[in-house]
């Protein structure tokens, strides 16, 4: 005896309405996290956007060249004071193909490198693009880098301490021309924003005292001998996926070499210009 047609009736019923519960409650927690950004904008007398569908086009690594360049959605845009200046900074959740993935906080350097590096977790996905080599353990994470002569110096034991200070939620930290960025999960809070913008203002320092020569590599080329600070070019060794990253690490130098499609970034240093000026000209004071 089959079941009756009015049990499937109900059935079908009850599964509408829990997906309309559903996705009412979803559209409620993003309207709550819109109100929240728009919020704390509005405390920093920052500037805020429902959307910007060319922002992010202008990187190509980490999470842009995964998924591609999206659009920004609930943008803030503003201005850090630090000891070496305002920096422009960027929040916003990234989304890609019709759906958020994360949500992108970018810190703006005064220098531009001639590279690009991203630093993973091991819990984090490979890097699908042929033109990142593994390089070396940096902290916590595994570097993977675009031209290993002009980043391997970038990593000094500052920069190291800088990214390891980042919380494991943020599994992707990367740097490219003149910015330092990173992902975070989507529902995370103003305050741990914040806490994320200062921690990026510490990486994006550390490298423009790299570039100017004030630090030291943390480890030396695979060819000299290393110098006794081997703790910064580790693994940590009180990380829970200490042993998964040996394997991580493995699983990567097993992938086939894409020597063809590695792209040159061996190009003259150029100056950057100081677009805090430009979007924040009567911003002279400094803003907590």
């Amino acid at each position: 005896m089959g079941i009756p047609t009015s049990v499937w009736f109900i059935i079908a019923a009850v599964a509408l309405v829990l997906g309309l519960l559903m996705l009412r409650a979803a559209q409620r927690a993003g309207s709550g996290q819109s109100r929240d950004r728009r919020r704390w904008a509005a405390q920093k007398e920052w500037e805020y956007l429902d959307n910007d569908p060319v922002l992010p086009s202008r990187w190509r690594y980490g999470t842009i060249h995964q998924g591609g360049p999206g659009v920004a959605r609930n943008l803030v845009t503003g201005s850090v004071p630090t000891s070496e200046g305002r920096r422009l900074v960027y929040v916003f959740d990234h989304e890609q193909a019709g759906r958020l993935s994360s949500v992108v906080v970018a810190v703006q350097r005064r220098s531009s490198i001639g590279g690009a590096f991203e630093l993973r977790l091991p819990s984090a996905p490979l890097p699908d693009d042929a033109g990142l080599d593994l390089l070396e353990p940096v902290g916590e994470r595994y570097a993977f880098v675009s031209d290993a002569a002009a980043i391997r110096p970038l990593i000094t034991p500052r920069l190291v301490r800088a990214a390891d200070a980042i919380g494991e939620e943020v599994e992707l930290l990367w740097a490219e021309d003149s910015w330092v960025l990173c992902t975070a999960p989507l529902d995370s809070a103003p305050e741990h924003l914040q806490e994320l913008l200062d921690q990026l203002i510490e990486v994006a320092a550390a490298l423009e005292e790299a570039v100017r020569g004030g630090g030291r590599p943390s480890q030396p080329p695979r060819d000299e001998p290393a110098e006794p600070e081997p703790e910064l070019s580790e693994p940590h060794p009180a990380h829970p996926s200490s042993s998964s990253a040996a394997s991580w690490a493995r699983s990567f130098s097993a992938r086939p070499t894409f020597g063809a499609g590695r792209r040159s970034r061996e190009q003259p240093e150029p100056e950057v210009t100081d677009e805090v000026d430009r979007q924040f000209p009567d911003n002279n004071s400094s803003r907590s």
